[in-house]
């Protein structure tokens, strides 16, 4: 088993806490955090836009605690550093816990910055330890299917792609972080990071992106809608955006139109995942169990177990889904296209 260090219990820590505890893999012996509450057990007040709420009171019986992400890293026991702070902080902590020796799981987006993320890439592999970016996405098992689809020409060629995900605004985070661009980008980086990375895993690097968006809430960009440039010429368009009231279901999906079929996908649905054929047929393929965030992590540590470099989501990867990323921010100041 590997041992897990879980540093910011938010949503996401407890998210990837609970999936360490259910998978055999894995035992977490630590977590790190400056709220005494969560170090107590009291996780009560932790909500999100997806999964279910947060457990009133959590069993820490043989989970070491700390106020100090720095003690946690230093601990022996701590085999697998779990990075769920707010963005600004990823690289402090990722560098930091590769340099003491550890496998380090660091959530999406690497960095909001292009230097503090070739930091990371190059601290990565130097170091004894496997990295990764938490690119959920690529491990969602409609996700990871229709690339399967996508890369075989199953259904031939791709003549256009539409993805979109919308979210209430993210009124749960501690300190209202993810509300603070300096801390999290905005949507354009936290949110819309998603799909920007699962259509350069999906198709490749655009040759240019042309965005606009808007700002309403914060002072980065709250609402995105996103053009990508292929050589092939086909049609790539995402939208990402958190301005929505309380009530507003977070959703993400899809359109891909292929020469002999549209893929379609939409996380509300009962069958998320249905297939168009051209002779009028509608086809729903099986989907395997569980979700991106199940499976990213056992992923993650069997590349532990088999000392092998994660191959799915690598550093070089996560830094080229942020320079998209950071082009299209670009984008949207100039009003103009920007190449990659």
């Amino acid at each position: 088993m590997v041992n897990v260090g879980v540093v910011g219990i938010g949503f996401m820590g407890n998210m990837h806490f609970n999936v360490y505890r259910a998978n055999k893999r894995a035992r977490v012996v630590a977590i790190a955090d400056l709220n005494e509450k969560r170090l107590k057990g009291d996780w009560s007040d932790i909500a999100g836009n997806i999964g279910d709420a947060a457990a009133a009171s959590v069993d820490l019986s043989g989970v070491a605690t700390y106020k100090g992400a720095d003690d946690l890293i230093a601990s022996d026991d701590v085999e697998l550093v779990d990075i769920c702070l707010p963005t600004h902080l990823h690289r402090e902590y990722a560098i930091k816990a590769l340099e003491a020796g550890k496998n380090v799981l660091c959530e999406k987006p690497i960095s909001l910055s292009l230097e503090d993320a070739q930091e990371m890439v190059d601290a990565s592999e130097k170091a004894k330890g496997k990295f990764m970016v938490a690119h959920c996405i690529r491990f969602w098992p409609e996700y990871a299917l229709v690339k399967e689809m996508v890369a075989e020409g199953r259904y031939g060629r791709v003549l256009s792609a539409t993805f979109r995900r919308l979210s209430a605004t993210p009124i749960w985070s501690g300190d209202n972080w993810l509300l603070d661009a300096k801390k999290s980008g905005s949507a354009l980086y936290d949110l819309h990071c998603h799909d920007v990375d699962y259509i350069n895993y999906l198709f490749g690097r655009p040759q240019a992106v042309s965005a606009t968006g808007v700002s309403h809430i914060t002072s980065g960009i709250d609402h995105v809608v996103a053009n990508y440039v292929y050589k092939d010429d086909k049609q790539v368009t995402a939208e990402g955006g958190w301005l929505f009231p309380p009530a507003f279901p977070f959703a993400m999906s899809f359109t891909i139109v292929c020469e002999e079929a549209t893929l379609d996908y939409h996380s509300g649905r009962k069958k998320a995942l249905a297939i168009y054929l051209a002779d009028g047929s509608t086809f729903y393929p099986a989907v395997p169990q569980g979700d991106g965030y199940i499976n990213e992590i056992d992923y993650l540590l069997q590349c532990i177990e088999k000392n092998r470099k994660p191959e799915v989501v690598t550093a070089r990867k996560a830094l080229e889904c942020l320079e998209i990323i950071v082009a299209e921010d670009e984008s949207i100041r100039r009003k103009e296209p920007v190449r990659l």
